[in-house]
């Protein structure tokens, strides 16, 4: 009789260590389940908008042997090289958290200049953190440069758990971001300032213009401005080969919110990031994590001097 109660015993904790084991991974279980309806989705989808482009700078080895816990991708002007400087020594420095495993790099195109393709070769020989595909840097390619990190984060970093996309004008709070990630299920996670119906231009001398041609629709769907934004790496495979299924705009944080839109991803709307320009301060750094329009090396410099100095705690 005490054998059977015993047995009995046995067979209810197993069972409920069952149960809890799949409520313990249901999240992860519905991720596998949506990525194999995507993945199923895209064999029938027909490719439109291919990006046949080759890496010309490569670092393929960069996450290699590492439990990586953010990727930073910063999309540079190849003759922004102040501006890398600035950003290698300040937020984007990989040792800045310690216990947490970053990854920094930059994204670019060709440019115009020989003498500038030797620079960007030169500077990746010293620091090993460029990555180049063959077209045309230029801001009209800027969704290019988005699509190239999103294949290269795929491809080159799949165990990393976030990946963030910042300009090279950006600067981020990387200890308030570190924070605000560690508590976040790594999951078809997508934030950012997001944008909600938001018109196209149509004044033709505009910048933005955006022909009824090229986009008939009269508002954006939501969309995280494009300065910086984060997302769990889930999703960046996925965001790659729906922006193959997709007709191209240059705006590429608007792409992004295309892509997102097919998807079904809504993006988190996070007011930490502020894409207005503003100058980080003790104040702004103690909650903010990007800043956008930070122009020049000395203004980055500055920014990380004035917002790690002013509270220890940050570090």
């Amino acid at each position: 009789m005490v054998r059977v109660k015993a047995r009995r015993t046995v067979k209810t904790l197993v069972i409920l260590c069952v149960i809890a084991g799949f409520i313990n991974n249901w999240s992860y279980l519905s991720q596998l389940l949506r990525f194999e309806s995507h993945r199923n989705t895209y064999t029938t989808e027909v490719v439109i908008n291919p990006h046949p482009y080759k890496l010309v700078i490569n670092n393929p080895r960069k996450c290699s042997g590492s439990d990586v816990f953010l990727l930073v991708l910063v999309t540079s002007a190849p003759e922004n090289r102040a501006q890398r400087s600035a950003i290698r020594q300040t937020w984007g420095n990989e040792n800045n958290v310690p216990g947490t495993v970053i990854k920094t790099l930059f994204a670019v195109g060709k440019p115009g200049k020989p003498s500038i393709q030797h620079s960007l070769e030169d500077e990746n020989m010293v620091h090993r953190d460029i990555i180049q595909e063959d077209f045309v840097d230029s801001y009209k390619n800027l969704t290019l440069k988005t699509v190239m990190c999103l294949k290269w984060a795929s491809q080159f970093c799949p165990n990393a758990k976030f990946v963030m996309k910042a300009d090279d004008d950006t600067f981020v709070n990387i200890f308030n971001l570190v924070k605000r990630l560690k508590f976040t299920v790594p999951g078809e996670f997508v934030t950012g300032y997001v944008f909600t119906n938001t018109r196209p231009v149509r004044a033709r001398y505009d910048r933005w213009y955006v022909s009824e041609k090229e986009y008939p629709r009269e508002t954006f769907p939501r969309y995280p401005c494009g300065f910086a934004y984060v997302m769990s790496n889930d999703v960046t495979g996925l965001i790659y080969r729906t922006s193959l299924t997709l007709k191209y705009i240059f705006l590429e944080d608007v792409f992004l919110g295309l892509c997102l839109e097919k998807l079904a991803i809504d993006p988190v709307h996070d007011t930490r990031f502020h894409h207005s320009e503003t100058t980080p301060s003790c104040e702004t750094g103690k909650e903010w994590i990007a800043f956008h329009l930070i122009k020049t090396r000395y203004d980055m410099i500055k920014a990380w001097q004035d917002v790690t100095s002013c509270d220890a705690s940050l570090s």
